[in-house]
């Protein structure tokens, strides 16, 4: 095991790490993180909406969230264009990048334009347009690229620097445009139907219980090696709000919500004190013998208690650590596996609105994400013995190597 970890760490991970900085990922991943408020307006107006439900006399708000988590899709494929720009170097093009991405994504959903009346699918503009989304924005990203390397009006003394800045803002956004015209109505393709269908299998695989566990171990999995797990974004985050949006969908018709893998419930359900679950081991830690574990363990329990584990991650460490990686993967496997279960049955409600709160203490956040389901807090309850279990000889040992380093100093 500890020659597997030893490759796994000098190796592998490293591998991972290098693939993490190719550009494209990095900036869909930058445009994920930059929509994060959008998610987090929709949010709040869930759980104002939650305590609507309760004081009738309050005002509806609803239209707030139709129109930011609605139209999120909007907003990432200027993100993506935008942050795609900077990522390849020619970030001062970026606002001009990311509008010819919007201009290419509006001709993707295919709106019907007849008579001065716009018409189109509101759900094309939510959760299901993300990969439409992206692929708008790589499409632009890619030949802007190619377009900036050929370094047309370079150096040129007889065109005007602001002429020249015209020039680089047109010329990518006519070629993007033009092909894609020919592609949709010259061709009578339906690119959003097609990109869809292509990414379907992978989004409906991500609801199944083999799909919902790998979704949640393979972040932690590298997280653990200190690979931070937003390069898994761009692949898990579609999945999530796909999913969200399904459960909208089918609660809208007064059908009940079926996907389990949201960021409501791996954010606000599974990951109690962080990704890897690990609020019991920083407890532990608190109660420890050794001088230096307590120590640490006091300072990193705030955030933790916020679900904020890059201090115990990488101080305490986890990451690295051949003791207690291997309770971090196996937290990974077996809590998300109750989680599904429990659910599955119907004892606690799946989430039908996108609820951002996890920065909130467990079992708050938890509370809130299944729409004040007060059942969760049981659950939340058995998750934290059944991780303090599984850390707990993990933790003694990794304690007892401290305490001998200790006595030798």
């Amino acid at each position: 095991m500890d020659k597997l970890i030893q490759w796994l760490g000098s190796d592998f991970a490293p591998k991972v790490a290098k693939f993490m900085d190719k550009k494209i990922i990095k900036a869909l991943s930058s445009a994920l993180m930059a929509n994060v408020p959008i998610l987090l307006l929709g949010s709040l107006v869930s759980i104002y909406n939650l305590i609507a439900g309760y004081l009738p006399f309050l005002p509806d708000l609803s239209p707030v969230y139709t129109f930011s988590f609605g139209i999120m899709s909007l907003t990432l494929v200027f993100l993506v264009g935008y942050h795609g720009a900077k990522e390849y170097g020619f970030g001062e093009y970026g606002v001009s990048t990311g509008l010819i991405s919007l201009m290419m994504f509006m001709m993707i959903i295919r709106p019907s334009i007849e008579n001065f009346q716009f018409q189109v699918a509101f759900g094309r503009f939510g959760g299901t347009g993300m990969i439409p989304a992206f692929f708008a924005g790589i499409v632009t990203i890619v030949i802007s690229n190619l377009y900036f390397k050929l370094h047309w009006f370079e150096d040129s003394e007889a065109i005007p620097d602001f002429l020249v800045r015209w020039l680089n803002q047109v010329i990518p956004g006519i070629v993007v445009l033009v092909l894609t015209t020919t592609l949709i109505y010259g061709l009578n393709l339906d690119l959003f139907a097609l990109i869809t269908q292509l990414f379907s299998p992978l989004i409906a695989i991500g609801q199944t219980f083999p799909g919902f566990l790998l979704c949640i171990f393979i972040p932690a999995f590298f997280y653990s090696f200190g690979v931070n797990s937003w390069f898994m974004n761009p692949i898990t985050t579609p999945i999530a709000l796909a999913g969200i949006t399904a459960n909208a969908e089918a609660f809208a018709n007064g059908l009940a919500p079926a996907n389990i893998y949201t960021s409501n419930i791996t954010f606000s359900v599974i990951f109690i004190g962080g990704m890897g679950v690990t609020l019991a081991l920083n407890v532990m830690m608190c109660r420890s013998k050794s001088k230096r574990l307590k120590r640490f363990g006091q300072v990193a329990l705030v955030p933790s208690l916020f679900n904020i584990n890059e201090p115990l991650v990488y101080g305490a460490p986890i990451a690295l650590n051949p003791i207690l990686m291997l309770p971090m993967w196996i937290n990974s496997l077996v809590i998300p596996t109750i989680v599904w279960f429990v659910l599955k049955a119907g004892l606690v409600t799946i989430p039908h609105a996108v609820m951002n709160v996890n920065q909130l203490p467990m079992p708050i956040c938890s509370f809130l994400a299944t729409h004040g389901d007060f059942r969760v807090i049981l659950l939340e309850v058995v998750l934290f013995a059944v991780s303090w279990v599984i850390w707990y000889p993990f933790f003694k040992a990794h304690e007892m190597k401290v305490l001998k380093e200790e006595e030798e100093a």
